[in-house]
């Protein structure tokens, strides 16, 4: 009978030890003048999806149509504590404590780099993908247009 028990301490030991991630809900982009600009696949803006940063937010040209998003959660700490690099990470289409996915920009600290990957939907358990975001996650990595 102690085994299962010293299991269950040892599990929220190692759980208590994990660092915190915070997000916060911004409006617009302009805190963040180094991401601004427009990124499509390869950095080639005849190309799509096209991603548009600029003060007001971010816009997106997926198959031809185009949206919106000023209001978006900036995940402060993903990178934990301590993390010091150029990384910064965004969920541009959350609601309902739902994010379908995660942007990172200088993504494996290279500027100008941005990625999409799937963060709620598409793992084991949820939802499959939306179109529009296994349109975004398929042009992953992004480059800012020359």
């Amino acid at each position: 009978m102690r085994a299962p028990l010293l299991s269950g301490w040892l599990l929220l030991s190692l759980l208590s030890c994990m660092p915190a991630v915070h997000a916060v809900e911004i409006t617009g982009m302009s805190d963040f003048p180094t991401l601004l600009g427009r990124y499509a696949p390869g950095g080639d803006c005849h190309r799509q999806p096209r991603i548009v940063i600029d003060a007001a937010g971010m816009g997106f040209e997926v198959e031809g149509r185009n949206e919106r998003v000023a209001r978006l959660e900036y995940a402060a700490s993903y990178g934990g504590n301590f993390y010091e690099g150029s990384s910064q990470w965004f969920f541009p289409f959350g609601r309902d404590g739902a994010y379908p996915v995660l942007m990172t920009f200088n993504a494996d600290e290279k500027a100008g780099v941005l990625t999409v990957t799937p963060h709620d939907e598409g793992f084991a358990g949820g939802p499959p993908l939306s179109p529009r975001n296994r349109a975004l996650v398929a042009g992953s990595p992004y480059l800012r247009c020359r």
